[in-house]
């Protein structure tokens, strides 16, 4: 008999728990006993913080099914918070894991934003985390994992501001993460990404098979 599956869910910047709702609703249709999408205020606490508080809910997740084999699957800056998480606290391993559109070396955007809304000079940075290169030195959070960026397969990509092929948000080379068992490019925009049905099975087959499918 199969083990049992449970999932956590976290959420990209200024979003709550509330956008992972369509993918948790795949996963337990999918079977999985548990999903878990907690909310964090990326944009009220450093990153280190936010990763306390998940490391707390995921613990408290595998205690509730300590017979379970947990997954993740996360989105944007979510998978840059489960980096984190795995990396500082000593949590229970991953099955597998798949992170959507993430900003694994950081993203230009977030200067860009930084540029035109300069709030860290009043000592308020949220985005300072993700700038480009910041991100780089957190490992994986798993040794199964597999990423799906956005992009249009041309050098423009979505936002021709961001010098390469990109989802609106992120560039497809700083969603690469050199440690991922599989990494795939799909046409679709940053903000949409987690909702799509393609997208949603293309978690599930990897959570069952390890790897995307075609």
């Amino acid at each position: 008999m199969s083990k049992p599956r449970v999932a956590v869910a976290f959420h990209g910047f200024l979003r709550t728990g509330a956008a992972m709702w369509w993918m948790a609703r795949r996963l337990r249709a999918a079977g999985f006993a548990e999903v878990l999408a907690p909310t964090f205020g990326y944009h009220l606490r450093g990153i280190e913080a936010n990763a306390e508080l998940a490391a707390s809910a995921v613990r408290a997740l595998a205690a509730r099914n300590p017979e379970a084999d947990l997954y993740l699957v996360s989105h944007s800056y979510g998978g840059v918070l489960a980096r984190v998480a795995w990396a500082q606290h000593d949590l229970p391993p991953l099955r597998r894991g798949v992170l959507l559109a993430p900003p694994n070396r950081g993203a230009q955007a977030a200067d860009l934003a930084r540029g035109a809304i300069p709030v860290h000079r009043a000592g308020w940075d949220p985005l300072g985390q993700v700038r480009p290169g910041v991100p780089s030195h957190w490992p994986l959070p798993g040794p199964e994992i597999g990423i799906l960026a956005g992009g249009t397969g041309s050098e423009r990509g979505i936002n021709p501001l961001l010098g390469a092929d990109n989802d609106g948000t992120v560039r497809v080379d700083e969603a690469f993460h050199e440690d991922a068992v599989e990494f795939r490019v799909i046409a679709m925009h940053h903000s949409v990404i987690l909702l799509s049905p393609r997208v949603l099975d293309r978690v599930v087959h990897f959570f069952d098979h390890g790897k995307f499918g075609d």
